[in-house]
């Protein structure tokens, strides 16, 4: 064979062996996105970007958070969301004398 032939025949193997790699990828990638599609339904919207803070993702104004309180069982107060790290520290273990 000359070196012309054989440079074209390598060119041809390389060109298919790519082209069935890639056709792979494209299908098991398409089938996992309509599995994932079919399970989890469509895209869904984006979120909302508000840069001066005062939106939250869905685009709604914020809820302020000094007005949420929570119940809490082990003392029976009702504590801010503002002071629910500080108060689970102190209720549930060095503030629990006695």
């Amino acid at each position: 064979m000359s070196q012309l032939t054989i440079d074209t025949v390598s060119q041809s193997i390389f060109e298919n062996l790519l082209t069935t790699m890639i056709q792979d990828i494209v299908a098991r990638t398409t089938t996992q996105a309509q599995t994932l599609r079919a399970r989890y339904g469509g895209i869904p919207k984006p979120y909302f970007h508000d840069k001066s803070g005062t939106l939250d993702i869905n685009g709604m104004p914020k809820q302020q958070e000094s007005s949420i309180y929570f119940h809490c069982d082990n003392c029976s107060r009702d504590v801010s969301v503002n002071r629910f790290a500080a108060h689970v520290e102190r209720c549930l273990t060095r503030g629990r004398r006695g």
